[in-house]
Order: structure tokens, then sequence, then C-alpha cells
């Protein structure tokens, strides 16, 4: 086995075997040839695909000026090119200024005097016209894509954006490791954030102690979001600009704490808690904190192999009705779904959600070991709050692994 180079995650074969399931799933949808496209650096645009296929991220600042004549995505953006052997990387910032020796991939290729057109010449000199598969669709800005097909009329771009699910749906045991460290991690950032509301700490307090965890520990976050008082009922996230500010909760006030992003590796992990400041419930309060928490202790009971989403959320929806959720003004729809880079389907319906004619939705896909799933539920009571609780579970042979483990009741 290679040894991996110092900051890298994954040996080489473990990127092999991706490309190998990536070329099995083009084959599957009749596609020769296939682009992946991401946003790096300051941003996480929906999943790191480039990223997971070879190891790379651009260093910009994630936008680039929006000025016509001052470059065409180079520092933001970078694809990955699938036809025939091994993925090639294109990429628009200077060679002098991007680690190759960290990168895993057939050939990279550089575009400095711009990417779109780098692309496109590319394509023409080597010969490539008719279909290319397209993943990353909603990634590229609309100048950028404009550029890129008026630059390219002999090819015809494909949209599918389903296409790497299959390949990235059961994870490897490195990756699974990975999720272990990223759930260690979310675990004791999530408690710190908890232990600060419910002492009556300030929102930005409970999100500095957070980052500063996730950080010391080598990962990264999109998003700390803290919720508390009368406001937070009529929000499922909070509306702050950052996801927290300087506001405290007081005695008796709902409180709710979350993590969102690829807290380690790139791996994302979204995992959140509810109590009251300091620690006593009123019977209200506790009826839906209880009821939240129920179902997604019903959920997680209930996963394992061979299990489909639509069978969980069946087995949920009983659990959910006696705790009042679908009395609520109005309720989340959902009770979970899959985790990689990013979210995944098969998300875990509310109940039976009726037909799934063209398997979009993945609720009859049964679960396999090495899927890493989210359980997650939100219940609201008028002039009460709004409770949420989410877990982040691998499915194992014989059932599930919690990766987060903060505790879910404060009371």
């Amino acid at each position: 086995m290679s040894k991996a180079p110092d900051a890298m995650l994954f040996p080489r074969e473990e990127y092999e075997a991706r490309w190998a399931r990536v070329a099995d799933a083009m084959a599957a949808r009749g596609h020769e040839a296939l682009i992946v496209w991401q946003r790096g650096a300051g941003t996480f645009d929906r999943v790191g695909n480039v990223y997971w296929l070879t190891n790379f991220t651009t260093m910009g600042t994630g936008q680039d000026p929006p000025e016509e004549g001052l470059g065409d995505g180079g520092y933001t953006f970078s694809a990955v090119l699938f036809r025939g052997g091994e993925p090639e990387l294109h990429y628009g910032q200077p060679e002098a200024e991007t680690d190759g020796s960290r990168v895993v991939c057939g050939k990279m290729v550089n575009h400095a005097e711009g990417l779109m057109t780098g692309i496109a010449d590319y394509l023409k000199a080597a010969g490539v016209e008719g279909k290319i598969a397209v993943v990353g669709d909603d990634v590229l800005p609309g100048r950028y894509d404009r550029l890129l097909r008026a630059s390219t009329p002999q090819i015809e771009w494909v949209v599918d954006e389903g296409l790497l699910a299959g390949p990235q749906k059961v994870k490897s045991a490195r990756e699974l490791e990975i999720f272990r460290k990223g759930g260690a991690i979310a675990t004791e950032a999530l408690g710190a954030m908890m232990e600060v509301l419910l002492t009556g700490g300030e929102g930005a307090e409970a999100a500095a102690r957070a980052a500063a965890i996730i950080v010391k520990a080598g990962g990264g976050y999109h998003r700390l979001d803290v919720c508390h008082g009368p406001r937070s009922e009529h929000f499922l996230l909070s509306n702050d600009f950052y996801g927290y500010d300087r506001s405290a909760p007081s005695a008796g006030d709902m409180i709710r704490a979350w993590l969102m992003g690829p807290i380690y590796g790139g791996y994302w992990l979204d995992p959140g808690r509810s109590a009251v400041c300091g620690g006593k419930p009123n019977p209200a309060q506790r009826a839906i904190l209880e009821g939240a928490a129920d179902i997604v202790d019903a959920i997680c009971a209930a996963i394992r192999p061979g299990i489909t989403p639509r069978e969980l959320g069946i087995i949920a929806e009983p659990v959910a009705r006696r705790a009042g959720y679908f009395e609520a003004r109005e309720y989340v729809p959902l009770f979970g779904h899959g985790l990689g880079t990013f979210f995944e389907p098969h998300p875990i319906p509310v109940g039976d959600p009726g037909p799934d004619p063209d398997g979009a939705m993945g609720y009859d896909v049964p679960l396999q070991p090495g899927m890493v799933i989210a359980a997650e539920a939100f219940l609201r009571g008028d002039g009460v709050g709004l409770a949420g609780f989410e877990e982040n579970l691998i499915v194992t042979a014989t059932g599930s692994e919690r990766l987060t483990r903060t505790p879910m009741r404060y009371w």
C-alpha cells in the first residue's frame, strides 16, 4: 500500500477506487464523458466533489470579481474531466501557487490564461464532441457557464446531478474513520455550545467555544447556529447573519444549538440539540423536548441494513403522532437524510410519503452498511418554542453507530 504524502487523509488507492465507481456509474447511464465542477477556498458549495475525486481545492477567496475581463474563474473554480482512463484535473490558478504533490489524478491541466476558454480550447484540440455529462450545474455562475457553452458549440452539455450519488453512497473503511474523528469533534463542540447556553451565556460565546474546539482539531465549519427565546419559535434555524449574535438567553428560555459543515476532512456533519436555559423546562416545554427527542431515538433504534427510508418514516410516524407533531401550526416534512461531503439522497420522510415513481428521492432504496445517516426532528409548540434534535450515525452490519454523542436530554 502506498503511503499518503503529509496533509493527505487518503492514499492513492482510495481515489482509484472512487474513480472506478464513477466509471461504472457513467457506463450505467450511457455517458462517455463527464465534467465535475467545484467552487473552492472560502466557500463550500453543496458537494466538494473535485476534492473528493482528487484532493484538490483552489486557494481563492471563493468568489471571483464580477467585472468582465478580470479572468474567468481560475482562482475559485476547478473541474475534473472523465473521458476514459484516469481523470484529469483542470484548474486556473497559477501553477506556481499550486502544490501538485497533494493532488491525485491522471493529469493536471492548467489554464492560467482563462479557465472556461482554456477548457473549451482543450476539448476542441482533443477532438471531444457530442454529449458530456455535467455534475455541478448549479455551481458555475451564469456568466462562466454562458462563456463555456458559447466556446464549445460542438458539445451538448447534459446535466446529471445525481450521477455521483451512487459512487458516494457507501463509505470506505477509511472514510468512516474520518467520520468518526469528525463525530468526536462535533460531540465536544456541540456540548460546549450547550453548556454556554444552559448557563445563560451569549450566543456568540457559545459559537466561539465550538469554533475553537473544531479549528484546534484541524477541522472547519460552514455555520454555527444558535437560537433562543421567543423568537426561536418562528425560525427553524437562526436568521442572524452569522448564525449567532451577542444576545443571551434568560432562565426558562428555550435554547437550540446546531453545528453545520464539513467538520473534518471535508465530510459533512450537522448535529443539533435543544434544552431550556437553566435546565428546568416547564410542562409545555418538556412535552416538545421529549417529543422531538423520542422521534429521533425511534429512528436511531430502527436503523439497520435492509430497511428503507420509507419504512423508517412509517416507524417514526406513531411516535410523532403521540407527540402532537401533526397538530403543530407547521412542521418539517423530513426526519433525516444521508450524509457525505454534503447532504445526500435517501431522505427519511415523515410517515409514508406516497409513490416515488422515478426513484429520485430514494425512499425505497435499502440502507447498506457503510452509509452515514442523519436522524432529525423539529417539534413546534405555539407560544412555547421549537425543539429540534439531530443525530448522525453510521449504518453497521447489525444496526447503527452514533457518531454524535452529545447528551440528548439536558433536563
